[in-house]
């Protein structure tokens, strides 16, 4: 199965890639338990892709 996702930050597309999953590792996976594994490929993607760093400049 391949899923493709785009990233984007204020209305601009940063990245967009393919994601794949082996068919055989979906098996007998019910439409549900192929959904819940879809979103976990994209937050590890996701996780990867995104940083967000942040300071504190003025109190």
């Amino acid at each position: 199965m391949r899923i493709q996702i785009q990233l984007g930050i204020g209305g601009e597309m940063l990245k967009k890639e393919v994601l794949e999953i082996a068919e055989h590792k979906l098996g007998e996976m019910t439409d549900e338990e192929i959904e819940q594994a879809i979103e976990v490929k994209i937050r590890t993607w996701v996780d990867r892709m995104v940083q967000v760093e942040w300071e504190v400049i003025e109190e």
